[in-house]
């Protein structure tokens, strides 16, 4: 895959996960959705960084979708719903550590997935899922 490919992967997952938080956060407690909306805000700042990123490689940026497979009904799911999201992320972000040779991708793709298992890990805590951190993030 070209670093356009896997940048263009990456923000199309953005797009699902900016939107999923949004979805998710109405069905959360207080404190919890405190956790969301961080979340929320920093895939926020990732989509704005990949779309740019895009665009200084010369590729136009795909807008998301108008809506996204993500309804849930409780906290259960909403939860549920995160440790997904964040687990989707992750394997976008292994992708292009793994896909480029370019030192800048390949670190923002690091930090990407660090912060994506970090997420991930605090979200199977949440839900009471085991084991809460795994061996290999991004690995699906």
């Amino acid at each position: 895959m070209s670093e356009v490919d896997l940048l263009a992967g990456l923000l199309e997952a953005a797009h699902a996960a900016v939107y999923g938080y949004g979805v998710l956060g109405a069905r959360l407690d207080e404190p919890t959705r405190r956790v969301a909306l961080a979340a929320f805000d920093v895939h926020r700042a990732r989509r704005d960084g990949l779309a740019a990123q895009l665009r200084a490689r010369g590729a136009e940026p795909e807008p998301g979708l108008p809506a996204y497979d993500v309804a849930v009904a409780d906290a259960t799911e909403a939860l549920a719903l995160a440790v997904q999201l964040e687990e989707g992320m992750g394997l976008r972000w292994r992708d292009l550590v793994g896909g480029t040779d370019d030192t800048q991708l390949r670190r923002l793709g690091v930090s990407g997935l660090q912060e994506t298992a970090v997420r991930a890990a605090t979200w199977r805590e949440l839900t009471g899922t085991g084991p809460v951190t795994v061996a290999l993030p991004g690995t699906g």
